[in-house]
């Protein structure tokens, strides 16, 4: 990926009608990271679930917010914040339920510009939290170097066969 290219991402806030967008990088992204890794079947079944376009329709319709990455109108990237759902979760926190990019774009700094306009979303919270699997070192790397340290663990349903996630978060300023 060239400089120049990124360059043209486009980074903005979705809608309701972005949700097929997003739930094409959302299987993309989720096949090639954890293909023979999980389970195929639990892997097809997470994502007719978790990511079809109407279930994320209806989480920003209940107040979820996302913000889209787009080259030339092609969707290559999210971030979705949503009402915490982790265990570790405090009042004023909020969960970063999904931040993905394609693998063509990692290292590109397009994850830090929806990891930026998240956190900006996120502005008045306490926390920041979200859950990561406990193997995706290249994805805990990332949040640590962006100011994210472990403050738990939890099971991770994926297709019916649970997974162990470590769960980060990073304090917000709430001015």
């Amino acid at each position: 990926m060239t400089d120049a290219a990124v360059e043209h991402v486009v980074v903005r806030e979705a809608g309701g009608e972005d949700a097929g967008r997003l739930a094409l990088v959302s299987d993309a992204t989720f096949l090639e990271t954890f293909a023979g890794m999980i389970s195929g079947d639990a892997l097809v079944t997470h994502c007719q679930r978790r990511h079809a376009p109407a279930y994320l329709s209806e989480l920003l319709a209940d107040g979820a917010r996302a913000w889209l990455a787009e080259l030339d109108a092609a969707p290559v990237g999210y971030a979705l914040l949503t009402a915490p759902e982790l265990d570790a979760a405090r009042e004023g926190d909020i969960e970063l339920k999904k931040i993905y990019v394609l693998s063509r774009f990692h290292g590109s700094g397009i994850a830090a510009r929806l990891l930026d306009a998240a956190l900006a979303g996120a502005a008045g919270h306490a926390r920041l939290l979200l859950g990561v699997k406990e193997d995706n070192n290249r994805a805990i790397a990332f949040y640590t170097k962006q100011g994210f340290h472990q403050i738990g663990t939890r099971r991770f349903d994926v297709g019916g066969t649970l997974y162990d996630d470590v769960v980060l978060a990073r304090d917000l300023d709430r001015t």
